[in-house]
């Protein structure tokens, strides 16, 4: 019985999530967000003032400009202290899914990796913003929260 209570709670309760992955290795760094449709539209929506639909590939494409000022404004990223601008951002649909790929340029030898993760928090305030960061093949990661927004990882 507890079983199917259970379930029936995940089915009539939705789950706000999103991800992100930060990968350093050798000279390649590059941050990998994925984020459900729906709840992009709708941060996109109270971000711009406006609807903006994303629901297929082309939509998603002609949306770009936006969704890159929205994530650089979201989603900043310093290390040691330098804010770092990501760029060549890349899209793609999977389902209901966005994936946001781009890249960002550092310094070889680093200290820490700074996070701010604002995403989704505008609209859900029980959003959780997980964040995977691989740094030379040593991996560490974070639950953001509407309460917890920024960390910062040492190296």
């Amino acid at each position: 019985m507890n079983n199917f209570l259970i379930f029936f709670l995940f089915l009539i309760h939705p789950i706000y999530i999103s991800s992100s992955k930060i990968i350093i290795i050798n000279d390649t760094a590059e941050v990998n967000i994925k984020i459900f449709r729906d709840d992009l539209e709708d941060d996109l929506r109270l971000f711009y003032n406006k609807s903006i639909s994303i629901d297929n590939i082309i939509k998603l494409q002609n949306a770009s400009s936006q969704i890159d000022t929205y994530i650089q404004n979201k989603f900043e990223l310093r290390i040691d202290n330098s804010k770092i601008k990501l760029s060549e951002f890349k899209y793609n649909l999977i389902n209901d899914l966005v994936e946001i790929s781009c890249s960002f340029d550092f310094k070889k030898d680093f200290n820490e990796i700074n996070i701010i993760n604002n995403i989704l928090f505008e609209v859900y305030k029980i959003q959780k913003n997980v964040v995977f960061i691989n740094v030379e093949k040593q991996s560490k990661s974070h639950i953001f929260s509407f309460s917890d927004r920024e960390k910062t990882f040492s190296y």
